[in-house]
């Protein structure tokens, strides 16, 4: 079976580090990879999925209407060229073009929404037809990774999907050994008895690393040594590093961007913060909750997932100044904290074991063919 994934840039991103971790899964069930970046930049993250084995295609969406239509319908007669079985679209603007071209092709579709956007209201009426055609008319399949994005799809656009849970790669995120926690922070010359924060995600509005710059002060009047480990890249990353000027606290901060070993940085750590707007579900807390790493995340569509079923972080309301309380009150109680670790990462090791997930992703593709 021939698969095509249809993405923007390759970046380090959740979807990008999902579909190469899983990739021997796929490629043991007999499927054949492909990925498409649709991007200007084909994006740090395609030497991964080239060397996992997906043969990765740089094909950059025009913004003219005329040139659009061109692209398409080039790119159907690329679908049929390599005879693909499936087009799996996670390109949210692409959905319903994309869906076209499958079908033109004799493709099956397979679209996944990633995410809790909603509509303007002006514009919802499009969004909801978009939807509604490419399900009804180009027979896409459509699929969420939440119970978040799925109850957003039914209430908000009325839109049945079918729900396969994210993963995350258990060979790569998993409890520290014996001595490990000292020597990573050895390894990165941090203090053994120092208090060490982490996120791990781009730079955006939506993720507010602001927030946590934010809350340092009042952190770090009570933990002179604390550390704030900064995973990632993106837009607002000078806006943060000049809040953290102002604020004082950039000595305490390790911007450290992009890393591939983020294991390291999270067995070193002590707490685990997101203090996202919304998500889809958040990778990066999965991986820290199968490193044993408490978490404190706002309370929010795609956080809020995880302590659906029990307590497996801490969730509180959007407010900088309740963080830094709450950091202070988890590093000084243990019992708190071994809680929701042992919760955490019975949770992850049930509802985001990779070999279920993308099993069932593959099922999807077979269904019905």
């Amino acid at each position: 079976m021939k698969v095509i994934h249809i993405l923007n840039e390759l970046k380090f991103s959740g979807a990008e580090i999902m579909y190469v971790d899983a990739a021997p899964v796929f490629q043991y069930l007999d499927c054949e990879l492909s990925v498409v970046n649709t991007a200007a930049s084909l994006g740090e993250y395609a030497s991964y999925f080239k060397n996992i084995g997906y043969k990765v295609f740089h094909k950059p969406c025009p913004k003219g209407v005329i040139q659009k239509i061109k692209y398409y319908a080039e790119f159907v007669s690329f679908l049929k060229k390599e005879n693909y079985d499936i087009v799996h679209i996670h390109r949210s603007d692409m959905k319903w073009t994309m869906s076209y071209c499958a079908q033109k092709a004799g493709c099956k579709a397979i679209y996944t929404f990633h995410n809790v956007f909603k509509s303007h209201w002006y514009s919802y009426p499009l969004h909801w037809w978009l939807r509604w055609s490419a399900k009804n008319i180009f027979k896409c399949t459509f699929q969420t990774i939440s119970d978040s994005v799925y109850n957003n799809e039914k209430s908000y656009y009325h839109n049945k999907t079918i729900k396969i849970y994210n993963w995350y790669g258990s060979n790569r995120f998993f409890s520290a050994r014996e001595g490990e926690k000292e020597k990573f922070r050895k390894q990165l010359d941090i203090a053994p008895k120092a208090l060490v924060l982490i996120s791990v995600g781009g730079c955006s509005t939506i993720k507010r690393h602001t927030d946590i710059i934010k809350a340092l002060p009042e952190i770090t009047q009570k933990y002179p040594d604390a550390v704030y480990l900064h995973l990632g890249d993106g837009k607002t990353l000078k806006e943060e590093k000049e809040l953290a000027q102002q604020l004082d606290v950039s000595s305490h901060i390790r911007f450290c961007g992009n890393q591939s070993d983020i294991r390291k940085y999270l067995i070193a750590s002590d707490i685990y913060l997101m203090t996202s707007k919304f998500e889809g579900i958040s990778l990066t807390t999965i991986e820290a909750m199968a490193c044993r790493i408490p978490t404190i995340l706002y309370d929010v569509p795609g956080l809020h997932d995880f302590n659906q079923e029990q307590e497996c972080s801490i969730l509180i309301k959007e407010d900088y100044h309740l963080l830094a309380q709450t950091v202070l009150s988890l590093f000084n109680d243990p019992a708190k904290r071994q809680n929701i670790t042992d919760n955490g990462v019975k949770l992850v090791h049930r509802k985001y074991d990779m070999q279920t997930n993308a099993t069932e992703i593959f099922k999807l593709y077979t269904k019905g063919k």
